[in-house]
């Protein structure tokens, strides 16, 4: 006995189960040869360009140290601190806020020496120490605030540490240099491979480290007294802006 009814039982049941069975099998048929079909290929490159551009700094960072030695770690602090609030007073008399000065390394340690004859390490006294680190926004006064600290207890100076307030324009300007660059690398390699340009893919970028000159000084018994005039001569210099982009194009024929 079978499980479908024969053509005379039923011709209409027949007729749709055999349309059934052709359309899957033309469906099975279709499906089998998108699937053989190879999918193309994109073909992609990355490339980099570099922009630069030339800066002028507007900003310099200086740090002034400050060391105190006493008997006493409070003597010590007490000498310190006078010292450190009257520079920081002749600073802000030359024309920097208070939002641009802040205290760095504060320490206090106890000094000790060696001792042959007692075999033993004796103390010497205590070693107070703070620096203040100043942004000077106005850089023709980087002599002045200098010679200011030298005359004020200063027993370190290091700096300055030029920056740019605002990059925003010195980037765009090295971006589109570095776009312009790594566009014209990404023609000249399709134009070798006999392909062309379709479209960008992929964008990243990164920039490096702007650095300027560096001053340092060391004057243990600071940069106060006669004779010469104790400012030193700062040049800003100028700073190179390097952005590096890096684009992915796809190519076409």
């Amino acid at each position: 006995m079978s499980f479908f009814p024969t053509w005379r039982e039923n011709p209409i049941f027949t007729v749709l189960l055999s349309l059934v069975c052709f359309a899957l099998i033309l469906f099975l048929g279709v499906k089998t040869s998108v699937l053989d079909k190879p999918t193309p290929i994109e073909h992609t490159i990355f490339v980099e360009g570099v922009g630069k551009a030339t800066m002028s700094p507007d900003i310099a960072v200086m740090t002034f140290g400050i060391s105190s030695t006493s008997k006493s770690v409070s003597e010590a602090q007490k000498q310190n601190t006078a010292l450190m609030n009257t520079l920081i007073e002749k600073i802000k008399a030359a024309g920097v806020v208070g939002a641009d000065l802040q205290t760095k390394d504060y320490s206090a340690y106890e000094k000790l020496e060696w001792n042959p004859l007692t075999q033993k390490s004796e103390s010497t006294g205590w070693v107070v120490s703070q620096a203040l680190a100043v942004k000077i926004r106005d850089v023709q006064k980087i002599s002045v605030i200098v010679e200011i600290a030298g005359q004020n207890g200063s027993t370190s100076i290091s700096g300055p540490t030029f920056t740019v307030d605002d990059q925003s324009t010195y980037e765009a300007t090295a971006r589109e240099k570095a776009l312009a660059e790594a566009k014209l690398k990404a023609e000249t390699i399709a134009r070798t491979l006999g392909l062309k340009i379709d479209r960008v893919v992929s964008y990243s970028e990164y920039k490096e480290d702007a650095s300027g000159p560096i001053f340092y000084a060391d004057m243990k018994e600071g940069m106060g007294g006669g004779g010469a005039p104790s400012a030193p001569s700062i040049q800003t210099g100028t700073q190179e802006l390097r952005l590096h982009s890096t684009v992915t194009y796809l190519l076409s024929n």
